[in-house]
Parts: structure tokens; sequence; C-alpha cells
């Protein structure tokens, strides 16, 4: 099954460099061949142009019988071997010397098949007139270096896309590894903290523990079954805290004023995991179970047009002028700063409260 999947995958890249190769080289035949086409001369005065191409394009096939193996010498054994390895003095002179060989070799078919041959006209005596043999064999190096330089610097180019593309893929396994990690981190954290409140209740022996280990027990499928995808419904983020407040009312009892306010024109969109609880659990941690009065928690969510505001309100001793900062919220910071890296993050210490407020654009995530 491995090895046919393989093929499948394998395949389909390997037609389409097929044909990229294919394309390429009958746009190359198609060009040199019109330039190498016998437009003049009186040689060629009784033949029709569609008749003169035909000599070119034959010519042409001739001449690419050889060019072609020289350029994937280059690209396949060349590259490969000298440049990849960075011998960039071994690599350039022994493409020089391909290219000197390639263009010996189009001289000798051009004078020796090509002219008598294919055209049907004498072969012009190099030493006859050698400023004429000189300025073609210089015209043939050009243009086998040409080929070389061109085919060579398209390798470079796709090699380049490769290597970025594997970088990309290496950035986003490494962004994946270190959000698995973060959310590995804040389930315990989050674990830990509920099992404190129901702690707090079984002392009391409270009513309340069963419909608390129940709301638990919600809590942590959803931890389980639905964080593991990279997006959730805001809808379920919303109910989320919704339970998790429910569960705080229960340890709390009438002490605690807890509000949540939501403004959302699509529960649909989409969001990290996790991402706001703990901004909530920050606040009850921090915030309420330091105060043995009255506490209050203000929680207001705003979802519109794609972008999100969120704001946790918590009172706090007005003593305590530092911001605390628990394993949950150093997480949901370095989260965001993944997922979201043009986030808006504000830690507020007010004396008497302490004010977080984020903005993020949801429907652009570095990571899908």
């Amino acid at each position: 099954m491995a090895l046919a999947s393989f093929f499948c995958e394998f395949c389909p890249m390997m037609k389409r460099r097929i044909l990229l190769h294919l394309a390429f080289w009958l746009a190359y035949a198609l060009y040199d061949g019109y330039l190498a086409a016998p437009m003049s001369g009186s040689s060629f005065s009784s033949l029709s142009f569609w008749e003169r191409l035909q000599l070119a394009y034959t010519a042409e096939l001739l001449l690419l019988t050889f060019k072609i193996p020289a350029v994937y010498l280059v690209l396949y054994v060349l590259v490969p071997r000298y440049f990849r390895n960075k011998k960039l003095f071994a690599f350039f002179g022994s493409l020089a010397i391909t290219a000197m060989i390639v263009t010996v070799i189009n001289q000798t078919v051009w004078y020796k098949i090509i002219y008598p041959i294919i055209y049907g006209v004498s072969s012009p005596e190099p030493s006859a007139n050698f400023a004429h043999a000189l300025f073609r064999l210089l015209w043939s190096l050009v243009d086998v270096l040409m080929l070389l330089g061109i085919t060579t610097a398209l390798k470079f180019f796709r090699l380049r896309l490769q290597a970025a593309d594997r970088e990309r893929q290496l950035v986003e396994e490494k962004l994946q590894s270190e959000l698995s990690f973060l959310r590995a981190q804040t389930n315990p954290h989050f674990l830990f903290n509920t099992l404190n409140n129901l702690y707090h209740l079984a002392r009391k022996r409270s009513e309340d523990t069963p419909d608390a280990i129940l709301k638990l027990s919600d809590l942590l499928r959803f931890m389980l079954y639905e964080c593991t995808t990279p997006r959730i419904r805001i809808s379920q983020e919303m109910k989320v805290i919704r339970d998790y407040l429910e569960l705080e009312r229960l340890r709390y009892g009438d002490r605690l004023r807890a509000d949540f306010q939501v403004e959302v024109d699509d529960e649909d969109q989409p969001i990290a995991p996790l991402l706001l609880l703990p901004f909530v659990e920050n606040a009850f941690k921090h915030g309420a179970s330091e105060s043995r009065g009255e506490t209050c928690v203000h929680i207001f969510l705003s979802a519109k047009n794609g972008s999100l505001d969120f704001s946790v309100e918590n009172a706090k001793d007005p003593n305590d002028q530092e911001i605390t900062e628990g394993i949950g919220l150093k997480n949901v910071k370095r989260q965001l700063e993944l997922i979201y890296p043009e986030h808006d993050l504000r830690l507020d210490n007010q004396g008497d409260k302490f004010v977080v407020g984020l903005k993020i654009v949801l429907n652009n995530p570095i990571t899908q």
C-alpha cells in the first residue's frame, strides 16, 4: 500500500516535469531553428519560405542530439557533484570544457553533415576565410554557452524554490510542534486548577460537587476530542468559557458576580482552540481566589467582520501592584505570537482591578 501511495504521488510530479522539459526543448528548437534558417543566398533562391524552414528544423533536430545530452550532463552531473559541494572552480571549469567540446562537435556537424547533406551546398573551407570561420566558431560558442547558461539558471532557480519550500515546511513543523507542546502544558494546567475547585467543594461537602464533576467531564471531553484540530468554531470556545464560569459559580457561590457579554455576528468563525479560556482562568486564580469578600469578573467578547475583541476584567487587591502571569497566561501569549502574529494584547494593572484586552483578526492566522 505504501509503494502504491508513493507512485500515486510520484507519477503526477514526474509527468509534470517531463511536460515542462518537453515544452522547453520545443520552444528552444523553434527559436534556434528559425535563427539558423537559410533565408538568403542564391543557393536557396528557388526554395519557398516553408521549404527553408523545413531545412532549418531538420538541421536543428540533428544538433539537438548532442545539445540535449550536454545540458543534462551539466544539470544532473556537474551541478550535484561540484556546485552543491561549493567546488565552484571545478564546476565552472567543467562547464567551460563541456561548452568547448559541444562547440567543436557543433561546427563539425555543420561542415560535414548539414551543409553538404541537408542543405545540399558545398561546405565553406575554414582555411579559405579564416575571419568567417572564427566568427562562426565564436557564434556557435555563444549559442552553446547561452543554452547551458539558461538551463543552469533554471536549475538553480528550481533548487532555490525547493530549498525555500523545505525551509517553509520546517518552520511550519517547528511551529506546530511548539503549539502542540504549549497546548499539552495548558490542558494539565487547566485540569489542576479545576480539581482545586472540586477540592474546595468537596471540603465543604457541597451538594454542587456532582454538578461540578459533570461540568469538568464535559470540559475534559472537549479538550480530548475537539481541541486536536488547528481551528474550532468560536461558538465552541464560548461554550467552554460559559461551562468554566458555571464551575466557578459553584465554588464561589453568592460572593461571585460574573458576567459574560457576547456580540458575535457568525458563531461558525474559526479560532484556535482554548485561546481565550486561559485569560478567564487567570482572572479567577489571581483575582477571585485571592479575595475573601465579594469578587467580580466581567468578560466581553465581540467577533464581527472577522475581527475579535476580547476583554477580561477582574477585581484584585489594590496593594498587589505586580501583574501575575501563570503558566496558562504565558503559554497563550506564546500561542498568539505563533498563530496570530499581528495580535494586540494589553495587560493593565489598574490598582483594584486587572484588565486583559485582546484583538486579533480571525480570518488571517499565520498557520492554517
